[in-house]
This record gives structure tokens, C-alpha cells and sequence, in this order.
């Protein structure tokens, strides 16, 4: 009994030496942090600690040992490869080791079988009895930071993260995979408020949610959300944070092909959204090289980007776009289908509101139409500050071009007008004249030679006094020519039925051309009103 071996394994400090080294290495390799720091991840060694005796006293000196995995507690199959460990100090009896057995704790009960020489080098190796049953103490290698595992390991299990760490390097869960999902989330439940991942900060300059995809090519997501749902969200992302430059959900993306944020509701009917944003200043923001926000609906009433504005009072925007180039465009919108009824940019509003409103110069390249009267609105010059002066545009079924002046006659009673050089280019015939006669009567007064090049000739008035004149053309230019207009034209077949001002031939509004549109942009959240949460 003098020279009986004796071992006792700490599995405790096992687990505090393994959470101990993991505590700061949450990344994958290679991948620079939020704060710049270079992280690596962790493997799948751990510290092993053990206490050595002999006849009953504890060891001192270098011993060998080797350490090999069980899947029994006696007999049964070995996991992995023997691990011999040579010229290991031991102290007092107590000794510290590393071992590796690679991926192999997969959530199955594993022992340990341990054999010793002492001194090093010495003889054969002695095995020790019995083997060490492990607990859970190793499995930490499966977790990242501040994880737990509740139910079974493996697919099905349920991971939960609680990382109380102020550092920004500081996970609740972190997943990677060579070829499948780094964390997948899924809600089964068929009714209620679920969330497949939910993500949420109360830093003021945290993120509820943060993807990030590096790859430099291909189309990669920063982070991707699907729903299939017809009230779902593809990604929903709340922050608490009253103040800071917080985001509900964040995208960024390095990718020439990139996008930073891609939300997809599949859905073909329902008020369904792709990406929603609501927040008291600003419900979306988006900087990107090429398109800031993009939105794409495949539904016959589907909107590619819808925005709202709630409050009641104040300069409010749906939607507000500003570029800062000197050829950009704070908003465009462009209709592609070769139809009457596709509109570019649509807006609508309740009387008296306006549909649209410009503030500076306005540009139009195409005809113009509008349904109602045509008039310039200034400050009325006799009371500016209490009323407004309208003058209206005149109308006519041919598109003309107006020229007029007053010219002096000479002494024989005649005078050459001349016109524009542009005239001939710009004009063509019929031309209308119009002559009267300033300061005395000219009953005698005619168009002596009509328009050739760019003058005419007026004869038969009184020597030395004045006409006013005026000349009308019709418009010619090679943009007209192109698309000639007509002044009565049958109703495309989409719009047979349809009235432009349905009330004034007594029909209901109902039968309105843009009934339907402006039933749709007007009335939907009056029917449909958003929740007090921001959901649908």
C-alpha cells in the first residue's frame, strides 16, 4: 500500500481557467472590432488541473503523464487521440496541463483515463483508477462570452445571451460557420408579436441589431430578413436610446454589389413591408454610392417606398430627399410602362391642400396638362400684405406663339416691323395680324407684305404716328413636329367611363379618373391607422 498512486482532478478550476481564457475572444479570426482591435477566436484546448499523491504524499518533481478520452466510465470506445504530456512540474502534488482532444464535446458524457510515471522518463506508465467523469465544465468551449445553454445541444437547442460587458467588443451571442447560418433565429408561433432574432440597445450609440458582410464581391447581406407573413416584417429593429445617433437597424456593407440593409415581403397581398422605419425625426436613413434607399413592390397596389409623417401640425415630410450635386436630384421618380395612366411621381391631397408645391424654378420636358385653370398668383401690388393678385393663362386648340410691339410709321405712312430672328426656325404660317391705329385714324391702314424671313410690311396710315401690332404663329419646332398634338381625342380603353371632373356631369366620385389612386394615398391610414407601437 506504501507506493499506491492516488488522483483527484479539479474540474472547478477547469471551468474557471476555461472561461477565463475565453472571456475576451468573441471574433472570428482576422476581424477588426469596433475598436479596432485585433481579436482571435477561441479554440478548443482547455486547462486541465489535477493533484498527484503517492503511498499518500503528495508529489514533487517532473512526471509524465497521458490523458485519453472514454465514452464510459470503464471499457467502451475511445474519443479522440492520446494526449502524453512530458516533464509536467508538479508541486505539492498539484499540477496544471493544457489538452486538446479537438471538436469532439458535443454534448455526450465523456471520461477521463489518466497514466503517470514519475520521475520523467523513468519506466513504464502506471494507469491510474478510475477514469475521471467530466462534467460540464469543458462544454464552456462551445459558448462564446456571457452564453448559457438551455435545453438539449445541437440543432434544436435554445442559446441565450447575457453580456453585461461595457466593453465594445462585449457579445450576448456570436455564431460562425464555415458554410451555414453564424445564428439562425426562427418563431413558430402562427399568431402574436414573434421575432425570429430580435436585437435591442439602450446605448446611445448602440445598435439594436449590427450585420456586417466583408466579402468584396457577390452579393452579400449585411444582415437579411424574409416574411412571409402578410402584416410581417422581413427585419424589424427597435432602440430605446432617447438620444445619439441610435439605429433601430443598421446595415453596412463593403461589397461593390453590396447592400447594407435588404428586406423582402413576399407576401401578394396584405399590407406588407419590406423595410419600415418610424421614428419621431427620422423613420429611414440610408447613405449609400448609388441609391440611398431603394424600394421595390410586386403588388398591383404595392408601394416601393412608403413614407408618413403622423403629426397633425409643422412642416412634416412622407418622404424628404436632398442631393448636394450640382446635376443631382433630391427626388425622381420614373414610370417605365408605355401606359396614359403610369405617372412618375403621383401626389394627392385633400382640398384646399396642395398635390404638389415648388418653391423656385420649375422645368418641363413634355407636354402639360392640367385640368383646371392655368395662372401666376403674386402679392397684390395695391395691398401686398392683405391680398393676392391671379392673372390666368389663356387657352386655344392650337399651340401658337404671340409676337407684338408698336412701331412708327414714316413719312409716307409705312413702316418694316422685324421679328425675332428665330421666327422662321421657331414658326410656321398661317400667320394673324393684328394692327390698330395710336393717335389719329387710319381707316386706310393694311398688312402692305406678309412675313418673309424674319419682317413684314405695314402701309396706308398717317405719316409720323403710331400702330401697335401683333402677329400670331403656330409653334413648329422639331420637338412638336415629333409628337403633334391633337385637340379631341378618344379616351384610352383604361380610362372609358371615367370622368376628370366626375361632379360636373353628375356622376358620383366614385366614377373620378384618379378615384382610385387618391382613395388609395389618402384614405389608407385612416382605414388602416398604425399601431401606438410603430407596427402595422
Amino acid at each position: 500500500m506504501k507506493n499506491k498512486w492516488t488522483f483527484l482532478s479539479s474540474l472547478l478550476a477547469v471551468a474557471l481557467l476555461a472561461l477565463t481564457v475565453g472571456s475576451g475572444q468573441a471574433q472570428e479570426p482576422g476581424h477588426q472590432g469596433d475598436a479596432g482591435v485585433q481579436t482571435t477566436i477561441l479554440g478548443t484546448a482547455f486547462t486541465y488541473q489535477g493533484q498527484l499523491k503517492q503511498g499518500g504524499n503528495p508529489v514533487n518533481g517532473n512526471c509524465d503523464f497521458q490523458f485519453s478520452l472514454w465514452d464510459a466510465g470503464s471499457g467502451g470506445t475511445q474519443v479522440g487521440t492520446t494526449q502524453t504530456k512530458t516533464n509536467v512540474p508538479v508541486s505539492n502534488g498539484l499540477f496544471t496541463t493544457s489538452l486538446d482532444f479537438g471538436s469532439v464535446f458535443t454534448g455526450d458524457a465523456h471520461w477521463l483515463a489518466v497514466a503517470v510515471r514519475c520521475p520523467a522518463g523513468s519506466g513504464r506508465y502506471t494507469n491510474l483508477s478510475p477514469r475521471q467523469a467530466l462534467t460540464a465544465a469543458p462544454y464552456a468551449l462551445g459558448l462564446r462570452p456571457g452564453a448559457r445553454i438551455q435545453g438539449s445541444v445541437g440543432l434544436g437547442s435554445v442559446v441565450m445571451g447575457d453580456n453585461t460587458s461595457t466593453n465594445l467588443l462585449g457579445m450576448g451571442v456570436m455564431g460562425t460557420s464555415a458554410g451555414g447560418i453564424g445564428v439562425y433565429g426562427k418563431a413558430t408561433a402562427s399568431s402574436g408579436t414573434t421575432s425570429g432574432v430580435y436585437g435591442e440597445s439602450n446605448s446611445p450609440e448602440g445598435r439594436g441589431v449590427s450585420g456586417y458582410a466583408n466579402a468584396t464581391s457577390g452579393t452579400t447581406y449585411g444582415v437579411y430578413g424574409e416574411s412571409d407573413s402578410p402584416a410581417g416584417a422581413g427585419v424589424y429593429g427597435r432602440n430605446g436610446a432617447t438620444s445619439g445617433y441610435a439605429y433601430g437597424v443598421r446595415g453596412d456593407s463593403a461589397s461593390t454589389d453590396g447592400i447594407g440593409v435588404f428586406g423582402k415581403a413576399t407576401a401578394s397581398s396584405g399590407d406588407n413591408i419590406g423595410v419600415y422605419g418610424e421614428s419621431t425625426s427620422t423613420g429611414v436613413y440610408a447613405n449609400a454610392h448609388w441609391r440611398g434607399v431603394y424600394g421595390y413592390a410586386t403588388s398591383s397596389y404595392g408601394l416601393g417606398v412608403l413614407g408618413y409623417a403622423s403629426a397633425t401640425s409643422g412642416f412634416t415630410y412622407g418622404v424628404y430627399g436632398k442631393s448636394d450635386s450640382i446635376s443631382g436630384t433630391g427626388v425622381c421618380g420614373s414610370a417605365t410602362a408605355p401606359s396614359y395612366t403610369a405617372v412618375g411621381v403621383y401626389g394627392a391631397a385633400i382640398p384646399p391642400g396642395k398635390a404638389g408645391y415648388f418653391s423656385g424654378d420649375v422645368g418641363v420636358t413634355g407636354n402639360f396638362s392640367a385640368g383646371g385653370s392655368k395662372s401666376f398668383k403674386i402679392d397684390h401690388p395695391l395691398d401686398p400684405a392683405g391680398r393676392y393678385l391671379y392673372h390666368f393663362a389663356q387657352e386655344g386648340p392650337e399651340v401658337q406663339n404671340v409676337y407684338n410691339g408698336v412701331v412708327t410709321l414714316d413719312a409716307q405712312g409705312e413702316a418694316v416691323v422685324t421679328l425675332p430672328t428665330y421666327f422662321e426656325a421657331l414658326n410656321a404660317g398661317p400667320f394673324r395680324y393684328q394692327l390698330t391705329a395710336i393717335g389719329a385714324p387710319m381707316p386706310n391702314l393694311y398688312i402692305a407684305q406678309e412675313i418673309q424671313g424674319s419682317n413684314f410690311r405695314i402701309a396706308g396710315g398717317a405719316p409720323g404716328k403710331k400702330v401697335s401690332w401683333e402677329v400670331t404663329a403656330i409653334r413648329n419646332d422639331p420637338n412638336l413636329r415629333d409628337h403633334p398634338v391633337q385637340a379631341e381625342v378618344d379616351k384610352p380603353a383604361d380610362e372609358q367611363g371615367t370622368y376628370l371632373y366626375p361632379e360636373g356631369y353628375s356622376q358620383p366620385p366614385e366614377m373620378g379618373l384618379d378615384y382610385q389612386r387618391n382613395r388609395d394615398l389618402l384614405e389608407r391610414h385612416k382605414t388602416e391607422p398604425l399601431r401606438t407601437d410603430g407596427e402595422r
